[in-house]
């Protein structure tokens, strides 16, 4: 939660990740509904005596299913957080972590417009030691989406998860970035 000697810039709702969810629960209940068509009656033994691997479709089917909308509605549970105070960044691009980015790690926040979508773009300095967070693969979903436009870049965000205008959004970040870190509008 934000206070007076801190910024936290707030959420929208997850329309974006409940129609995705939406999507892949139809998508996988269709495929499981299928699987259990056609596999379902097959019985669990051969007339050999041997297990019948095509009986185990229909519950891989339902269990593959079931875990990738379950990591889907992790995304409607945690949703992307950018927050500043006076010592660092905190950034959680997707729904996996929180980024601890200090400022003395931070080279450049910039706003772009990337295919049409807002972006908040981080850049890291050369590391420094131990201190903070470091991106790593499962931080750049968003950054990957984005393809080479956003090279150079240590993480993004998507801007249009917050409530506001990208640059009122930006602005608001400006005031608690220090005059080492440069801001970059391209918005």
């Amino acid at each position: 939660m934000a206070s007076a000697a801190s910024l936290e810039w707030p959420r929208r709702f997850p329309s974006r990740a409940l129609r995705r969810s939406g999507w892949l629960l139809a998508g996988g209940g269709g495929l499981a509904a299928a699987a259990w068509v056609l596999f379902g009656p097959e019985p669990d033994r051969l007339t050999s005596g041997a297990a019948n691997p095509l009986a185990l479709v229909p519950p891989a089917a339902t269990g593959l299913a079931a875990v990738a909308v379950a990591v889907q509605l992790l995304t409607v549970a945690r949703r992307p957080r950018v927050a500043a105070d006076h010592y660092a960044l905190i950034v959680r691009p997707g729904a996996w972590r929180t980024l601890l980015l200090p400022w003395a790690i931070v080279a450049e926040v910039a706003g772009a417009r990337i295919r049409g979508e807002p972006l908040l773009l981080v850049r890291c300095a050369p590391a420094r030691g131990r201190l903070g967070d470091r991106p790593r693969w499962c931080d750049r979903a968003v950054l990957r989406a984005a393809g080479g436009a956003a090279a150079g870049y240590h993480l993004a965000v998507r801007m249009d998860e917050f409530a506001g205008h990208p640059r009122s959004q930006l602005a608001a970040l400006a005031v608690w970035v220090p005059e080492q870190v440069r801001v970059n509008d391209q918005l």
